[in-house]
């Protein structure tokens, strides 16, 4: 929407002008997402705050992806959590810190 410019009159200054819209928030399951945002929701990229830094895999016998030992390097440094190899699938201790969120400018140029 923010690159379509939409001729628009201004009732109280009487003249035209060229409008531009931004999206700020929505809330919507997958499908709509992608339509409203163009990005990806069938691949490793289906997360917007994890990015390229997604912890995505394909499952080797039907090819889907799969997130599910995504989620503990959100947790805090400290959290016991992280090091419980003994209560999750892969045990494995969780060593990588979250993506960092991207604000402003840094966004507008990754999706630009």
């Amino acid at each position: 929407m923010w690159s379509f410019r939409a001729l628009t009159y201004d009732i109280s200054k009487k003249h035209n002008f060229f409008m531009k819209a931004a999206l700020i928030w929505t809330f919507n399951d997958f499908p709509a997402y992608e339509m409203i945002s163009s990005w990806n929701t069938h691949e490793k990229l289906v997360c917007s705050y994890c990015m390229e830094n997604s912890k995505a895999f394909t499952l080797t016998n039907d090819s889907k992806t799969s997130f599910f030992h995504c989620h503990k390097r959100f947790l805090p440094t400290d959290h016991k959590y992280r090091k419980n190899k003994k209560d999750f699938f892969v045990g494995r201790v969780e060593i990588d810190v979250a993506p960092q969120l991207l604000l402003g400018e840094e966004l507008y140029d990754v999706m630009s």
